[in-house]
């Protein structure tokens, strides 16, 4: 049971750390896009056809399509969700202290009853968030990673940064394009 509490914890630290980088980055990309919307309204103002003879019809739909996104990123609530993985991680680490002190502080049952409260509490940790950290743990966890798990984190982490990449990239490319 103590292992099961130890590979919860660990999971759900990486899982708090994933959602406070996705807070990080929908909140940096949104001032991203405002910023750069505010920009090209303002040269607009100068030259109608900045970005071709549809300018004012890009700019309205960069700035309905950036709401849009705005009210999904509010709503998928990354802040908050990271903040009560943290919490429930530091609950269970507690427990797991808890239940191997010597002797127990509580008993098997209490322990039980204790970690399916916690288990409740909040969401459940991604599939991918248990896999990357027993892959960057290798050699201090007893659930060894498989090659195809280590090729699909690498492969998750190579698609997320690409696709951010791509995201921050891509008002520059449209901007460029334009001049």
């Amino acid at each position: 049971m103590m292992d099961k509490i130890w590979f919860t914890y660990k999971s759900r630290i990486r899982t708090q750390q994933r959602l406070q980088s996705n807070d990080f980055h929908s909140q940096l990309l949104m001032v991203w896009y405002a910023l750069l919307s505010t920009f090209v309204a303002v040269l607009a103002l100068k030259n109608q056809k900045i970005l071709g003879e549809d300018t004012d019809m890009v700019s309205a739909l960069f700035s309905i399509g950036l709401l849009a996104i705005s009210m999904i990123v509010a709503n998928r609530d990354f802040r908050g969700r990271s903040i009560e993985m943290r919490r429930n991680y530091l609950d269970l680490q507690h427990l797991h202290r808890q239940g191997t002190a010597v002797p127990p502080l509580l008993t098997q049952q209490e322990i039980i009853d204790q970690y399916q409260k916690l288990l409740d509490a909040v969401e459940n940790h991604g599939e991918i968030d248990d896999k990357y950290f027993r892959v960057f743990q290798h050699g201090l966890t007893s659930r060894h990673p498989t090659r195809v798990q280590i090729v699909e984190v690498y492969a998750y982490i190579v698609v997320r940064t690409s696709v951010l990449c791509l995201l921050y990239i891509a008002p520059l490319l449209v901007f460029l394009k334009a001049f």
